[in-house]
């Protein structure tokens, strides 16, 4: 690092970490954290006790606690990823449900929120994280959120750019895409990255980690916590056996579908394309969700530990919660592999053009 003192990163939305870790393995001073939610919080803590986090809405820390926890030091880079659910195709009845009754989802203005503390903290460099659907999702007046989050930022004099990450490009051994804001308030950074987006994101990687890679890294008996398996009942292993890799329950025999009565007669009930999905040992990951998983090669659901590995996690992550919280926050999560390539970029950014 071409400076004396480490730089420095904040993070709002931090979730159980992921992007955090990122930066802390490259040597970033994470000057603090925040999430309302107890769990995440709970595991943010365990994970990095010396960090100070905010275990409260965004929009309920006051410009006096972060001038006490940065005191009044340079926060080179702030990371965050605000909530993305009412953004995804996974909640389009939620979305027209929404517009009947029309209102806004409360979580869409938490990018406005934090794009407030961006004008309190005034870092070079700021990352926002959130699904690839954002580009295309409009408010109630037709508007793209996406223009309504660069003219936010540029209201306060920050130019942005976005890049969609394929996950598995960046060491990640999941099929997960993701939309990466970056932001910047310095000119010569600003002319850097108008010549070529690219220039402000890692370089992709030619090699790609399966599932079945990644996984043959853990042992069913290896003691690690977050390492328990579901147990199934005989009806749900029996389909479980029937799955091929890379399939699911569209490709059971009819016999072992769910059968309903409709106008009188028996008729097969369809599923879509996460239920009872088994992943495929020679492809990276579909991308992890809190839904439960096959295993590619072993007939049951992936453990959260196994969950974690795909989302490239330490193996000695700590996550605190119950099954179904751990399977949340890691399914949350930006990526620790995606975030270290991204914590390296930006430091070089920093040293160069900041």
């Amino acid at each position: 690092m071409s400076k004396d003192k480490p730089y420095t990163v904040a993070s709002f939305f931090s979730g159980c970490g992921g992007f955090d870790h990122g930066f802390e393995k490259n040597d970033f001073s994470v000057l603090f954290g925040n999430d309302s939610w107890e769990d995440a919080a709970t595991t943010f803590r365990a994970n990095y006790p010396q960090v100070k986090f905010f275990e409260k809405p965004i929009q309920d820390i006051t410009e006096e606690e972060l001038a006490e926890v940065t005191n009044n030091m340079q926060v080179d880079v702030l990371i965050g990823g605000p909530p993305c659910q009412c953004f995804t195709r996974l909640n389009n009845n939620h979305l027209i449900k929404l517009s009947e009754l029309k209102k806004e989802d409360n979580r869409r203005t938490l990018s406005q929120e934090y794009i407030k503390k961006v004008k309190l903290l005034k870092p070079k460099i700021v990352l926002m994280e959130n699904v690839r659907d954002l580009l295309h999702r409009k408010n109630q007046e037709g508007k793209l959120y996406s223009e309504i989050i660069r003219e936010a930022f540029k209201e306060i004099g920050y130019e942005t750019y976005c890049k969609i990450i394929s996950m598995d490009k960046y060491d990640v051994p999941q099929k997960r895409k993701r939309v990466i804001f970056l932001a910047t308030n310095v000119k010569r950074l600003m002319e850097f990255l108008d010549e070529n987006v690219d220039n402000g994101f890692p370089k992709e990687s030619n090699r790609i980690i399966t599932s079945g890679e990644a996984l043959a890294k853990i042992k069913d008996n290896e003691s690690l916590s977050n390492h328990n398996f579901t147990i199934n009942e005989p009806e749900t292993l029996e389909k479980i056996r029937n799955i091929p890799p890379g399939g699911y329950y569209e490709d059971l025999p009819d016999s072992l579908k769910t059968k309903k009565i409709r106008n009188g007669k028996e008729v097969i009930v369809k599923r879509y394309g996460s239920y009872y999905r088994r992943l495929h040992p020679d492809e990276p990951s579909r991308t992890i969700t809190n839904n439960y998983v096959i295993h590619p090669i072993k007939d049951r659901y992936l453990s959260n530990r196994e969950m974690a590995i795909l989302h490239s996690f330490p193996k000695q992550y700590k996550f605190k919660g119950n099954m179904g919280s751990v399977s949340q926050q890691i399914a949350n999560a930006v990526p620790p592999k995606f975030a270290e390539k991204m914590a390296k970029r930006v430091q070089f950014l920093l040293d160069n053009y900041c």
